[in-house]
Formats: structure tokens, C-alpha cells, sequence
């Protein structure tokens, strides 16, 4: 996990960067990381390295969310909007 991942997770789920420190899982695979929100309801996102991201609702389930994240459906980092998953 990088500084860049961190930082743009917790600009979009507004959370705490030492929070989702507790919240988050290392996609190698992917280049990626995962992060969530442990409330109930809580959205997601998943973070390339190059700073793009995916982001999803509560609904969405971690294999579905990873499976759109890989056929390239993300967000440029120096758009950071509104959730576009779910």
C-alpha cells in the first residue's frame, strides 16, 4: 500500500487515513489495494498504484467490485468524484 492509495481513499470514502490503515487489503495481483468501511452501509474502493480507482456501495460484493476493476471500469485520480459503482 502507497501514500498516493491512502490518500485518495480517504479523499473519496471520507474516512481518516489511520483509520482505513485498519481496512484494507493488498491486491498483488492487481497493483491495487482495497479499502472499505466497517459501518454498516459503508462504501468501498479499490486503488491501482497509478491512482485510478473503482469505487462501490455497500451492495456490491468484494468478487463483483474486483471483476469491474479489472475490465478497466475506474476513475482517473485528478477526478475524484462522487461513488460510480453500485
Amino acid at each position: 500500500m502507497n501514500q498516493k492509495s491512502l490518500e485518495i481513499a480517504s479523499k473519496v470514502l471520507n474516512i481518516p487515513i489511520e483509520e482505513l490503515k485498519n481496512n484494507y487489503k493488498i491486491l498483488d495481483e492487481d497493483n491495487a489495494t482495497y479499502f472499505w468501511q466497517t459501518t454498516r452501509g459503508g462504501n468501498s474502493i479499490i486503488v491501482s498504484e497509478n491512482g485510478s480507482y473503482l469505487t462501490a456501495t455497500s451492495s456490491v460484493s468484494f468478487e463483483r467490485h474486483l471483476s469491474e476493476f479489472r475490465k478497466g471500469r475506474r476513475k482517473n485520480s485528478n477526478k475524484i468524484g462522487k461513488f460510480n459503482f453500485g
